[in-house]
């Protein structure tokens, strides 16, 4: 397994990314995102970034390493 990857892994990011919401709508409020904008979230996690700016209708392509 990719070392990166397995450090990934090994902690429980889904939990961390929870307490990040605001932080990733805030982001995204801030860099005035808007619709049919694309957007490529790398590291994207659960998400925390990507989805406020997909509901704002961006079109976000994600990627992570780790698959939890």
């Amino acid at each position: 397994m990719n070392p990166n990857k397995a450090l990934w892994e090994k902690g429980d990011f889904t939990r961390l990314a929870e307490n990040m919401r605001d932080s990733g709508a805030n982001l995204v409020s801030k860099l005035g995102v808007t619709k049919g904008i694309k957007i490529l979230d790398l590291g994207c996690g659960d998400g925390t970034t990507a989805l406020p700016a997909a509901r704002l209708g961006a079109e976000v392509t994600g990627v992570d390493i780790a698959s939890n």
